[in-house]
């Protein structure tokens, strides 16, 4: 089965991802970030992970 997208149809996920905003770190800053949590040590967890530009207030 092969599916073509054309401007009648658009993936689902594609109608749910904003675009970034102007101040958001760049997808490889994000990558880096996540291949150095990945990283960590045997008996280290990272339960959670949140990346936000340096200006992120909240």
């Amino acid at each position: 089965m092969r599916i073509v997208l054309t401007s009648k149809h658009t993936s689902p996920l594609a109608a749910r991802v904003r675009p970034p905003a102007a101040d958001a770190n760049p997808p490889e800053d994000v990558a880096a970030t996540v291949v150095s949590a990945l990283g960590r040590p045997v008996g280290c967890e990272i339960r959670e992970l949140v990346v936000c530009p340096a200006t992120e207030t909240s």
